[in-house]
C-alpha cells in the first residue's frame, strides 16, 4: 500500500440522467496510470453508502472508507481527466486543504452561497476569492474532522437535502466551501491549471492557430487536470471520448 491515495466517485442512480460511469471510462485508465507513475493508491466507489440519497454525498465519507491509512488524498469527481505527465501534486503541499477557485460563473456562486447561507450558515460569510470547487480537492489525514462535519451537517438535514427543488445552486459544494470556513481550515488555493474548469468558455479547446503543425488543444498543453464540467451534460461524454482518444498513446 503507498502512502497517497487518489479517491474516485463514480455511482450511477436513477436521479441522474446519464450515467457517471459513461464518463469515468475516460477518466479511470489515465489516473490509475498517473498513480502508478506517482506511488499513489487509486480507489474508485461505485456503490451508495446506505445514508445517502444523493449520490454527490457519499464524497463526505471518504475516510469512513479508507480510515486512516493514507497520508494525503485526492477526492475526484468521475468527470476528472489528468495528464499523463502533471507532477505529484502530493509533493506540492504540506498540512493544507487544497483546491482551485471557482472561476466557471460568479453570477452562480453568488446565488448559491445566498441561497445556503440563508437557509444553513446565517453567520458565515464566504467570499468570492475562498470558494474552491469541490471536483478536485487534495488534504490530509488530519482533515478528516471537516468530513465529520460535512456528514453531521448532511445527516442533520437530510430530509431537506435530499429533496432539494432550488434549482441553480448546486448540490454539496456550497455546504462544503461554508463548513471550511466554518472551522477555519487552512487552505491553499492551486493555479487553475490543477483544476480546469469551463474550457469552452475561455477557449481552451482552441490552439495555436498560427504555428501551423500545432493543433494540441490549450487545454491538453497548459493543464494538469482537466474536469469536464460546466459544460451541457449532453456533451460531455463525447468531449471525454474525443480527448481520451487524441492522448491516450501517452499514458502506455
Amino acid at each position: 500500500m503507498n502512502k497517497n491515495l487518489i479517491y474516485m466517485i463514480c455511482i450511477n442512480h436513477s436521479s441522474s440522467r446519464y450515467e457517471f460511469s459513461n464518463f469515468a471510462k475516460y477518466s479511470i485508465p489515465g489516473w490509475e496510470y498517473w498513480c502508478k507513475k506517482n506511488n499513489a493508491d487509486f480507489k474508485l466507489i461505485t456503490e451508495s453508502d446506505e445514508r445517502v440519497d444523493m449520490p454527490i454525498w457519499n464524497k463526505e465519507f471518504v475516510f469512513e472508507n479508507i480510515g486512516d491509512k493514507y497520508d494525503k488524498i485526492g477526492l475526484i469527481d468521475a468527470d476528472v481527466m489528468v495528464k499523463w505527465d502533471a507532477p505529484n501534486i502530493f509533493d506540492m503541499y504540506d498540512d493544507e486543504f487544497c483546491g482551485v477557485l471557482e472561476t466557471s460563473n460568479f453570477a452562480w456562486v453568488n446565488r448559491s452561497l445566498e441561497v445556503y447561507g440563508d437557509m444553513f450558515f446565517p453567520d458565515i460569510s464566504v467570499e468570492f476569492e475562498e470558494y474552491i470547487n469541490a471536483g478536485v480537492t487534495f488534504f490530509t489525514k488530519e482533515h478528516k474532522y471537516v468530513f465529520d462535519e460535512l456528514i453531521k451537517f448532511y445527516l442533520d438535514n437530510k430530509e431537506v437535502l435530499d429533496n432539494w427543488n432550488i434549482g441553480g445552486v448546486g448540490k454539496e459544494q456550497t455546504p462544503f466551501n461554508y463548513t471550511l470556513k466554518k472551522l477555519d481550515v487552512k487552505k491553499k488555493y492551486l493555479p487553475l491549471s490543477w483544476n480546469l474548469l469551463s474550457k469552452h468558455k475561455n477557449g481552451m479547446f482552441n490552439h495555436n492557430w498560427q504555428l501551423g503543425e500545432d493543433t494540441t488543444p490549450f487545454f491538453i498543453k497548459y493543464a494538469n487536470i482537466w474536469h469536464f464540467t460546466g459544460i451541457p451534460i449532453e456533451s460531455k461524454e463525447k468531449l471525454m471520448s474525443d480527448t481520451w482518444n487524441l492522448v491516450k498513446d501517452n499514458y502506455l
